[in-house]
């Protein structure tokens, strides 16, 4: 517990230095507790140091941990199968990870039947790296334009990681992820400016399009400094990971 405080500590010194340098105000952050691989322990005493939200990778994994006792939220980060759908959306709140049209459409439907409504992030691969899944940066706006109606997801925000070979700390690496987060950014800016649905859908369903969720624990004060809303922390809240 008092590691986790002390790192808590540094954490928010960190979050507050990077809001001043880009004069935003910290308030403005939400801190997401990524607690991958922690025991449900180490969550309990995450909540009594104030932790509200968590992130989590795998839906087995959710499922042995969640829900906790007293408020929560649970946001599912990591890349979500379809054949998991039904068995996340109970327990998460917030889904940060849909990387296609078809993931989007399939969580609305599941969501209809489970009688639902969950707050999903677009994630996009501003890396350009194959690897990696998400929309591409520059098909989103069209691809959006053609969204048929969702009822049961509200479309809240962006959502982007930094370039694997940024993690090293490199200045090289660390400028690519200030693109990458600049990119979403700017990207944020042009939907929330120019969108306009096709196929008979409103634009009630995407009136709350306003969030970022990008930088982890290496790269959150560019994400923040670059206008980042939703930080994705772990080792540097929790520690190293148990296995």
């Amino acid at each position: 517990m008092i590691a986790m405080e002390e790192n808590l500590r540094d954490i928010d010194t960190r979050i507050r230095s990077a809001c001043a340098r880009a004069g935003r105000d910290p308030s403005g952050i939400r801190l997401i507790w990524v607690s991958k691989n922690h025991p449900r322990p180490r969550l309990e005493e995450a909540q009594a140091l104030g932790a509200r939200i968590f992130g989590e990778n795998r839906v087995q994994e959710a499922l042995d941990k969640f829900p906790l006792p007293g408020p929560h939220e649970l946001h599912f980060i990591g890349r979500l199968q379809k054949n998991k759908i039904r068995k996340v959306l109970p327990l998460a709140q917030a889904i940060h990870s849909i990387d296609s049209l078809d993931l989007l459409q399939a969580v609305d439907r599941v969501a209809g039947e489970l009688g639902l409504t969950r707050d999903v992030f677009l994630q996009v691969n501003t890396s350009r790296e194959p690897a990696k899944g998400g929309f591409e940066p520059d098909a989103l706006p069209e691809t959006l334009n053609r969204l048929p109606s969702l009822p049961h997801v509200r479309l809240v925000g962006l959502m982007t990681m930094g370039p694997v070979e940024a993690a090293s700390g490199d200045p090289a690496g660390l400028a690519e992820t200030r693109r990458c987060f600049r990119e979403l950014a700017g990207l944020l800016k042009t939907l929330q400016a120019g969108f306009s649905p096709g196929n008979g859908a409103s634009r009630d369903p995407f009136k709350e399009l306003a969030y970022l969720s990008m930088g982890m624990t290496g790269d959150f004060e560019i994400a923040i400094e670059e206008g980042a809303h939703f930080i994705r922390v772990g080792t540097g809240l929790f520690g190293p990971r148990e296995t």
